[in-house]
C-alpha cells in the first residue's frame, strides 16, 4: 500500500519552486525611548495576535479571506492605536503558527495556546523602508516612524547575494530592556533548475549524521560526544543549585543548539553542493519521533535518541540550499531502507547489525548506512519514473 507524503516532505520537496529568500540579522542601536515605544507596539501586536489564534481555534479555520472579514473590523476598533496594516500583518502570523501547530501536533489540533510573551513585530514594505543603512519603522499613531541607522553590511552578504530584494523584518526586543535587532527578510532571483544530473541518496542515522550514495559522510559521533558532556554539565549545574551555578546555565543555554545548527549547515552545505546532481533523496521521516512517546514498545534509550535526533533542521537546511543551486529535494518512503539488502532486493531484519550490513541471502556486505542509502537512490529513481 502506498503511503501518502508527510505535509513536511510536500514543503520540501516543492521548495525549489518556492521564492528563494534570505534572511540577514543585525543588532540595532536604539535609546531607552525608542525601546519603550517598540515595547508598547510589541505589546499591542502580541495581544491581537492571540485573539487571531483564538478564532482560528474555535472556527478551525486558517483561512485568510474568511479571517479579514470576520476580525477586521472588530481588531481595527479594539486596536485604534495600531497602523491598520499590522492587523493584515497579524492575521498571516496568527494563521501561519497554527498552519504550523496543527502540523506538527496531529493529535492537538486547533488547541494552539493564544498567548505569546515574546517581544517581536513583524514588517512589510508598507510600514517599512530602508534606504541605505537608514532604517524607517512604523510604531503606534501619533508616534513618528523611528529613524535607526543600520550597521554595515557583512561583504561575504553583499558578494553572495547581489540581486537582493528587501521583502520584510522582524523587529526582535531582547527582554532585558536594552538591546534588540532585526532580521532583513531579502528576496533573490529564481534558480534555473538543473536538468541533467545524479540523484543522490541520503540516510540519515546514528552512527553517521549523514552517508550518501557515493559514499560521502558526515560522522556522528563528535555532535554525540559533545551533547553529552553538555547534559553532564546541565546536570551538575542543575543539582548544585547555587546563584553561580544558575548564571552558569543561564551563560551555556543556546550554546549546544548554536553547535548543532552550525555541524546541520556544515553537513547540508556539502550535500547541496555535491557536484553533478539534480536530484537529493531523503527519507519522509515526519512521523518517527511518534515511536518516541510513552505508553509504546521503544525503549527509553530509543525514545531519548528519537528525540535529540536533529534530522529535521539538516533536511530543512539542505532543501533551501539545494534550491538556491537548482537542485530538487525528493522525500521517498522509509520502509525496510536498512534491511533490504541493495544487490538481491533480500529483505529481512537480521540482515543489519549495528553499523555492518551482512545480506543473509547472497552475503552481500557493505555499510548499512551507504547500503540504506542506496536503497533511497534506487527507490527515489523508480518514484521519478
Amino acid at each position: 500500500m502506498t503511503i501518502g507524503k508527510s505535509k513536511t516532505a510536500q514543503h520540501r520537496e516543492s521548495m525549489v519552486n518556492a521564492t528563494p529568500q534570505r534572511t540577514l540579522v543585525l543588532p540595532l542601536d536604539i535609546s531607552p525611548e525608542q525601546y519603550g515605544i517598540f515595547e508598547g507596539l510589541a505589546d499591542s501586536y502580541n495581544r491581537m495576535w492571540g485573539s487571531l489564534v483564538s478564532w482560528c481555534d474555535s472556527n478551525r479555520s486558517v483561512n485568510r479571506t474568511r479571517m479579514q472579514k470576520d476580525n477586521y473590523a472588530r481588531l481595527r476598533a479594539e486596536y485604534p492605536e495600531l497602523p491598520s496594516q499590522f492587523v493584515c500583518i497579524a492575521m498571516r502570523d496568527a494563521a501561519g503558527a497554527v498552519r504550523s501547530w496543527n502540523s506538527n501536533h496531529p493529535k492537538r489540533r486547533w488547541n494552539l495556546k493564544a498567548s505569546r510573551r515574546k517581544k517581536t513585530i513583524n514588517y512589510d514594505l508598507r510600514v517599512m523602508s530602508l534606504r541605505g543603512n537608514l532604517l524607517s519603522l512604523s510604531v503606534t499613531h501619533g508616534e513618528k516612524r523611528q529613524r535607526i541607522l543600520l550597521p554595515d553590511i557583512p561583504e561575504w552578504f553583499d558578494r553572495r547575494y547581489p540581486e537582493r530584494k528587501l521583502n520584510a523584518a522582524k523587529l526582535v526586543l531582547d527582554p532585558d530592556g536594552r538591546n534588540a535587532s532585526v532580521m532583513l527578510v531579502y528576496r533573490l532571483p529564481q534558480s534555473t533548475p538543473i536538468e541533467h544530473g545524479d540523484v543522490l541518496g541520503v540516510d540519515l542515522g546514528q552512527h553517521s549524521l549523514t552517508m550518501d550514495s557515493r559514499g560521502g559522510e558526515t560522522s556522528y559521533s563528535r555532535m554525540q560526544g559533545i551533547r553529552r558532556r553538555y547534559a553532564h554539565n546541565r546536570k551538575t549545574l542543575q543539582e548544585k543549585g547555587t546563584r553561580s551555578a544558575r548564571r552558569r546555565l543561564k551563560a551555556m543555554r543556546h550554546r549546544e543548539e548554536r553547535f548543532i545548527r552550525d555541524v546541520n549547515h556544515r553537513a547540508s552545505k556539502r550535500l547541496a553542493n555535491t557536484p553533478n546532481v539534480s536530484v537529493i533523496a531523503f527519507e519522509d521521516l515526519a512521523y518517527i519521533r511518534r515511536q518516541a512517546r510513552k505508553g509504546t514498545k521503544t525503549g527509553r534509550r530509543r525514545r531519548n535518541m528519537l528525540n535529540q535526533w536533529p534530522f529535521a533542521q539538516l533536511q530543512e537546511f539542505t532543501a533551501y540550499k539545494a534550491a538556491r543551486n537548482g537542485v530538487r529535494i525528493l522525500m521517498v518512503d522509509p520502509a525496510y531502507t536498512s534491511q533490504k539488502c541493495n544487490r538481491c532486493g533480500y529483505v529481512d531484519a537480521r540482515n543489519r547489525n549495528h553499523a555492518r550490513f551482512d545480506c543473509l541471502r547472497c552475503g552481500h556486505s557493505d555499510d548499512a548506512d551507504h547500503n540504506a542509502a542506496l536503497n533511497i537512490r534506487d527507490r527515489a529513481i523508480q518514484n521519478l519514473g
